[in-house]
């Protein structure tokens, strides 16, 4: 692989990390207003009685999708005798995994969204994502880093 290819795909690499959280976003805010309609939402201060078991069963799938995806990630692993293409994709997936978890983050404050209906509630999702984003963003370096340790 040359180093063209190899910067190439690191952009390419990069361009799914910034489409997965927006993609994320939408689907953990189109599933939640999917279950909104079981739910009691609205501008009372005390939700009907069939809000809690969603909730409820939000708050336990949470936990049980993130040590999924977890255990999952941490079979990824670098092998420097492995052809640089196996590599990179291993790297690619295992930062989709890696983003769908830290993704998992922001769903409580859509959650309040839905019970709540406060726009602020939705602005903190979009700049947790957004800083999430940020943070974990893929380069060369941090692959060099991640293939070296």
């Amino acid at each position: 692989m040359t180093t063209a290819d190899f910067h190439l795909n690191i952009r390419r690499i990069r361009r799914w990390h910034w489409l997965q959280y927006p993609v994320q976003g939408l689907l953990m805010g189109g599933g939640l207003l999917g279950a909104s309609g079981r739910m009691a939402v609205g501008p009372t201060l005390e939700p009907a009685l069939t809000t809690w078991p969603v909730l409820l069963g939000l708050l336990a799938l949470l936990p049980v999708v993130g040590g999924l995806l977890f255990v999952v990630s941490r079979y990824l692993r670098p092998n420097v005798r492995r052809p640089a293409e196996e590599n990179l994709r291993i790297y690619q997936g295992r930062a989709l995994l890696r983003n769908s978890l830290l993704g998992l983050l922001a769903l409580p404050l859509l959650a309040s969204y839905v019970i709540s209906h406060k726009p602020l509630d939705l602005v903190l999702c979009g700049a947790v994502l957004l800083a999430l984003g940020w943070q974990t963003r893929p380069s060369a370096e941090t692959y060099q880093r991640w293939l070296l340790a």
